[in-house]
């Protein structure tokens, strides 16, 4: 069984990578407003910082040693470079926030992140998601994000991201699967899709299949690697 990494270690992880890739002024200013054990939220500054991040360390695109690439995995953050510093930056703020937050306000916060955020922050939240202590409290929030008609909002639980594998009901990582071949997603792309493979969704991507070739339509290749692939 893997060790479970506190959520100091992993904000301090996650802020380890921002201090060397970030522009100094911008970490010096995130640093200085940073929630911290004891000290209420300021609401209004989380916010700020969350909702400022993609426009104060998103000016340059993200390239990572290999060292910062598997710490960051070891979180459960794959492919973090796709998805920049913006988001390293929130999923940071969201650990603080756990240490001075109750439980009941962290789910709070997250859904109010999410809720009132740009496609970036949202997509930012459905990242983090596994980092923060007991995440199947979030797991309604990620079956209705993969309702999202915004790719970039569903990709950020379907793709690189170990949550749904986790966390979802077979029916919900079904419906999630359907989706991806619809949308032409590389199946590669799910974490742990074929260890939640099941009969149910072999049955569901044949119906699929065969609802396209009906159609006249191209079937993708991944159709045919659910349907001979067994758990």
């Amino acid at each position: 069984m893997e060790r479970e990494i506190p959520t100091t270690e992993a904000a301090e992880r996650l802020l380890s990578v921002v201090r060397a890739h970030g522009e100094a002024l911008e970490v010096e200013r995130l640093e200085s407003k940073l929630p911290s054990a004891g000290t209420p939220l300021a609401r209004g500054a989380f916010f700020g910082l969350f909702a400022g991040a993609g426009r104060r360390f998103g000016r340059k695109a993200l390239s990572l040693s290999e060292a910062e690439r598997e710490s960051l995995a070891g979180l459960g953050l794959i492919e973090s470079e796709r998805h920049g510093l913006p988001a390293l930056v929130r999923a940071a703020l969201l650990l603080r926030a756990h240490a001075v937050l109750d439980p009941e306000a962290v789910v709070e916060l997250v859904a109010e992140a999410f809720e009132k955020g740009d496609t970036g922050e949202r997509v930012a939240v459905l990242r983090s998601l596994s980092l923060l202590p007991a995440p199947e409290r979030f797991t309604e929030l990620a079956v209705e994000a993969c309702r999202s008609h915004v790719q970039e909002v569903f990709e950020a639980v379907a793709c690189d991201n170990p949550f749904a594998a986790a966390h979802f009901s077979e029916l919900a990582f079904n419906q999630m699967i359907v989706k991806v071949l619809f949308t032409e997603v590389p199946l590669a792309r799910v974490h742990g899709w074929r260890q939640r493979n099941n009969d149910e969704l072999r049955r569901m991507v044949r119906d699929y299949g065969a609802e396209r070739r009906a159609a006249g339509r191209s079937i993708p290749s991944d159709i045919a690697r659910i349907e001979e692939s067994t758990t």
